[in-house]
């Protein structure tokens, strides 16, 4: 073989349009070859990949110009970039279509080459005619370079130039076009704007009715009219009124009634960023406890069906802490104690307000405002408080409904983990909280209570209820099954019907998702929780859990039913006391007046007849005080 610097072969027959994958190849200073027979293919023991240059013949090296000084040890030199070589194609005279291969296998290392440069050059080839020997051929006018020296080579130096600068080109353009359309907004974090809302119309009637009133001004009692002239629900009237300043100068003016419209209504486009705006304080946007007290009041002092209250004004706070205890436990889903315009948005709060203009009968009302569900959460909580101070200790809650509950789920909700509050953590429970835990005991189907009873549950708060929390909990259970004398249920099988119910859709482990897509979670928490209501559901007909699943949505929650239940059992209970008072006054009162009426009577007759001498001796000698015979006289 010769040196690398000419070549022996006359003909050397290749079609390579441009060695995009040779880079590796020319590190080594080889010459470009892909030839199975290749001299130079054992000469470096392993190092010898294939180029990918395609041959119609018998290859043979030839010499490429490359830096001699080039070191492919270099580091800094491998990441560098390599001149890509591009060979004049060259055809030998006595090439015939019989030579060119049927299949050419490329090697991986020039997928791309294979890509851009094999269709088109294989089929060019077999397309064009065969020309005369005697013609000279363009490309072959150079043929005698390949007898004495290397075949005509040419670098081109940034031969990815072009398609970056069209990669540039199409970003631009595209970067343009983004610029030139239009997105319509949709986000609206006050509402979506509605076109021809003529807001200023009702400003321009609550401005009319106030110029009727003396000197301009508008006291607590003018408001109803105002809030109608709005066209705004009856019970947003204290809201309008303290946010128009009304609370501090006793009335509001029609300059301080349009600078509360202007701040509140005209940026505000739907009713739940309206209420929000104008409830809560400045710059917020959002609503605390404190904030719903102004409303809670106005529904106290004017709805038709509470005038009672106002003989008992002692009462208020606790139903106005209540109904904003139960306002936060439904609306407020991120357990924040902030009720956002989203939260309020996907409740029910304001159509319920609304309601209270339309139902006179205030507990036929039941979310939030009913006084009945009210009378029934603070006789329970009036009866576990026997110090009566507004506050409950764990002793006091356990011994709620008979001991029903778990001690260490009472230690857990004192724990601060389920609620936070910092007298739970002295292990006090204010009446709020215990709105919270009955509503939440009672109904446990409602999606608060299934995250309530979670958090109980959740001990190392990974947000997964593992075989070892449950195995926890119902350890208690049987303790209480067995000192009660009833057959306990061993954890395995209960294990298996838990997961059978929940199906969990990790083995082993229930999330709060998958407890909320059961439909059942009630049945999960009574049985490691409360031990009556577990007997229950195992003494209940099998299907009727499932009747259940398919009942009617509108049938009332076991909230519901259970306050109607208790609240006819209080009644009865205070009905039956009262009765008890009337029968004491009737059967003793009046009969100790006749008795001594009669004795009276009875002594004075004794006193004449002895005055005028009548009567035996032995009548006379007969003391009447002397109670040592049965004889007493009547």
């Amino acid at each position: 073989m010769m040196p690398k610097n000419s070549a022996e072969i006359q003909y050397v027959c290749s079609r390579v349009t441009l060695y995009y994958n040779c880079r590796i190849e020319l590190k080594w200073k080889r010459s470009l070859h892909h030839c199975e027979k290749c001299d130079l293919r054992s000469d470096f023991k392993g190092w010898g990949t294939q180029c990918g240059a395609i041959h119609y013949g018998r290859c043979t090296p030839v010499t490429f110009p490359f830096p001699q000084n080039y070191n492919r040890r270099k580091g800094n030199s491998q990441n560098a970039w390599i001149p890509v070589a591009k060979v004049s194609p060259t055809r030998p005279s006595d090439f015939s279509q019989q030579n060119i291969p049927q299949h050419l296998n490329l090697p991986n290392s020039a997928k791309e080459s294979k890509k851009d440069a094999l269709p088109l050059d294989y089929n060019d080839s077999a397309s064009q005619p065969r020309e005369s020997p005697n013609e000279p051929d363009k490309e072959n006018t150079n043929i005698s370079s390949f007898i004495t020296a290397s075949p005509t080579v040419k670098t081109v130096h940034g031969a990815k130039e072009p398609e970056k600068s069209k990669r540039r080109e199409n970003k631009i353009q595209l970067y343009n076009n983004l610029n030139n359309v239009k997105i319509p907004q949709f986000y609206h974090p006050y509402g979506k704007p509605v076109t021809n809302q003529r807001k200023d119309d009702g400003l321009q009637r609550a401005v009319q009715e106030i110029g009727k009133l003396e000197d301009g001004k508008a006291f607590k009692q003018h408001m109803k009219t105002i809030t109608k002239a709005c066209n705004l629900p009856l019970y947003w009237k204290a809201l309008l009124f303290h946010a128009s300043g009304g609370d501090k100068l006793g009335y509001i003016t029609k300059e301080s009634f349009t600078s509360m419209w202007k701040k509140v209504f005209l940026p505000c486009h739907d009713e739940a960023a309206q209420f929000v705006k104008l409830a809560a304080k400045q710059d917020c946007n959002y609503l605390e406890e404190d904030d719903f007290f102004n409303l809670i009041q106005d529904v106290v002092d004017s709805h038709p069906g509470l005038t009672f209250l106002l003989d008992a004004p002692e009462f208020h706070s606790r139903y106005i802490n209540t109904v904003i205890a139960r306002i936060f436990y439904s609306i407020n889903r991120s357990w924040s104690g902030r009720i956002t315009i989203s939260e309020l948005r996907k409740s029910n709060f304001l159509q319920t307000l609304a309601l209270l203009e339309q139902e006179d009968d205030i507990n036929q009302i039941t979310d939030f405002f009913s006084y009945e569900h009210f009378y029934v959460i603070y006789c329970k909580f009036w009866e576990l408080d026997k110090d009566h101070d507004l506050y409950i200790s764990k002793e006091d809650l356990a011994r709620h409904n008979d001991h029903a509950l778990s001690l260490k789920v009472i230690d857990r909700i004192f724990s601060g983990s389920v609620i936070k509050g910092t007298n739970l953590k002295d292990g006090r429970m204010s009446y709020p909280e215990f709105v919270w835990f009955l509503m939440s005991e009672e109904d446990k189907k409602h999606p608060t209570s299934i995250e309530y009873w979670f958090r109980c549950m959740d001990l190392d708060g990974d947000g997964v209820i593992s075989m070892y929390e449950m195995e926890y909990f119902y350890d208690e259970q049987m303790q209480k099954m067995e000192s009660l004398g009833i057959e306990k249920l061993p954890f395995e099988d209960c294990l298996c019907q838990m997961l059978d119910l929940v199906r969990p859709k990790v083995l082993g482990k229930i999330t709060l998702s998958d407890l909320k897509s059961c439909k059942m979670a009630n049945i999960f928490f009574d049985t490691f929780f409360n031990l009556d209501k577990f007997l229950d559901h195992e003494q209940r007909d099998p299907f009727a859990n499932a009747r259940d699943f398919d009942s009617d949505a509108t049938e009332p929650s076991d909230w519901e039913k259970y306050a109607a239940e208790e609240y006819e059992i209080l009644v009865a209970e205070e009905g039956s006391n009262d009765q008890e008072e009337i029968h004491y006054e009737d059967d003793f009162e009046p009969d100790d007046e006749e008795l001594i009426n009669q004795e009276l009577k009875r002594v004075q007759q004794t006193n004449s007849a002895q005055f005028l001498g009548g009567g035996d001796s032995g009548a006379r000698d007969e003391d009447i005080y002397d109670f040592s015979t049965d004889n007493l006289g009547y």
